[in-house]
């Protein structure tokens, strides 16, 4: 069935524990399934049924016990010395063209880590990670996948009773900060060295483990990675939420879809995360936070006796990769050829513009792509003396730039998203998923899968978003 390459399972049980998934038995059913996905891992043999029984956990990989890993996090600031996978679990490395890829039960039960919790993960959490991971996938964001979605109806108990469902996640590793903040937490060095060394072997292989300083490009490699899919998540206006140190991936790719959003109207200070009643997380802050989780990732690596200054040096650079992909990513919006120091402030002067106006986010870049056709609709949705004068700066700074119209607005479509993950949409679909009803997740999948063409089936999709969405505030729980 599978094509196994341990890698992780073979680094012990100190990274680990193993642990036997707890089935659900009450009517597990299959959701929905990435069948694209599917094939990208040479798993189309797989039939629905075998899927719904790996899902349920009534069948389980052979010669691959089932693991469970152990690392602390920075919980809203506050260390926490030992979390690990509560509700998940690594059920195979399957080999297939030359990559590794690990599969991850999320929902699968109890495991070591549990702490307070079932281990379970209800239907409403999992239909929003299911179609979040295949939205970033397909807005080019570095993001880990999800495979297939089986609900049942186990029952299962947060605020009010609900059923419990599971996804199958994807990635090359899901190996995050945490992993290695645990190791030199509670000194155990050699763990830490040999769990830098596994990444680079594995991931980063062209980083020479004879060189002295390994750990210090080690530790740029994942500034780097971290900074670029931050930058991403701002052009996106994609707010995740709950930027911990143990959902920081090492590989840079977007991890553990909580209480994420796409903002609707454009507020950097908008809180959507009910947790975070200080506002730790939101859009303003990431860049910031970002750099914070880095920090703490050099600090647990200055267990392997590298100089506080030379690690200090490298995440010097983290606001140079940030500004580099950010500056590439808002002057590909704009239609810019290049992006000079003085458009900086004209952009500034945009994002005031459209605070202040309340402008939706990803409608507002769209519709700009369109030109003048574009700017003379935004004019009528947002009468704004402001944004008119702003026009007339851009149309003017166009006369710098080499790209005619049709190239500038070829550019923009395929940069600027006609439809991102709105949640007052992904709310409509949970509900109709809660009374038996999965056509509309279903239609967001297929709308997610080709987010910079507009198709006339999915034209409600393209619209603002009502005012009412903007008081969409999230849970963690799940």
């Amino acid at each position: 069935m599978f094509s196994l390459n341990p890698r992780f399972a073979e680094l012990g049980l100190e990274f680990f524990s193993q642990v036997k998934p707890t089935p659900l038995t009450q009517r597990p059913k299959l959701v929905h399934l990435n069948s694209e996905l599917l094939a990208t891992l040479g798993l189309d043999h797989l039939s629905e049924q075998n899927l719904c029984d790996l899902l349920s956990s009534q069948s389980i990989v052979s010669d691959y016990p089932a693991l469970a890993a152990v690392y602390m996090g920075h919980q809203f600031g506050h260390a926490v010395p030992r979390l690990g996978d509560g509700r998940a679990l690594l059920i195979a490395e399957h080999e297939y063209a030359g990559e590794t890829w690990e599969l991850q039960l999320k929902g699968a039960g109890k495991t070591p880590y549990s702490r307070m919790g079932d281990g379970r993960a209800v239907l409403r959490s999992s239909i929003r990670e299911y179609l979040a991971s295949h939205a970033m996938q397909h807005l080019l964001v570095p993001t880990t996948q999800a495979l297939a979605l089986l609900g049942s109806q186990d029952e299962v108990y947060r605020e009010q009773v609900e059923t419990a469902a599971v996804v199958l996640r994807v990635a090359p590793s899901f190996i995050r900060f945490g992993n290695f903040e645990y190791f030199a937490k509670h000194g155990k060095i050699g763990e830490l060295e040999q769990l830098v060394k596994f990444v680079c072997q594995n991931y980063f292989q062209d980083i020479e483990l004879s060189d002295a300083n390994y750990t210090l490009v080690f530790l740029e490699r994942v500034v780097q990675l971290s900074a670029e899919m931050i930058a991403h998540w701002q052009s996106l206006g994609f707010v995740h939420g709950v930027m911990n140190t143990d959902n920081m991936s090492i590989l840079g790719l977007t991890l553990d879809y909580g209480p994420f959003a796409f903002m609707d109207r454009y507020n950097p200070s908008q809180i959507f995360n009910h947790s975070d009643s200080e506002g730790r997380y939101i859009y303003a802050n990431q860049p910031n936070i970002g750099w914070w989780n880095l920090y703490r990732l050099a600090e647990a690596l200055a267990a392997l006796n590298v100089a506080s200054d030379q690690l200090e040096s490298v995440l010097t650079k983290y606001a140079e990769y940030y500004n580099q992909k950010y500056i590439q990513l808002m002057g590909a919006k704009l239609g810019l050829s290049s992006f000079a120091a003085a458009d900086m402030s004209f952009l500034d002067e945009l994002l005031q513009v459209m605070q202040a106006e309340k402008i939706d986010w990803t409608y507002f870049w769209r519709r700009l792509s369109y030109g003048e056709v574009g700017q003379q609709q935004l004019n009528l949705d947002y009468p704004s003396l402001a944004l008119e004068l702003w026009f007339a700066k851009l149309n003017a700074r166009y006369q710098s730039t080499e790209l005619t119209p049709a190239m500038r607005q070829q550019q923009m479509l395929a940069t600027n998203p006609a439809f991102i993950l709105r949640n007052h949409l992904l709310q409509f679909a949970i509900e109709r998923a809660q009374q038996g009803n999965y056509q509309e997740i279903e239609r967001l999948f297929n709308a997610l899968s080709q987010p910079f063409v507009e198709l006339a089936e999915f034209n409600a999709y393209y619209q603002v978003a009502p005012k009412s969405s903007a008081q969409i505030v999230l849970s963690c729980s799940s």
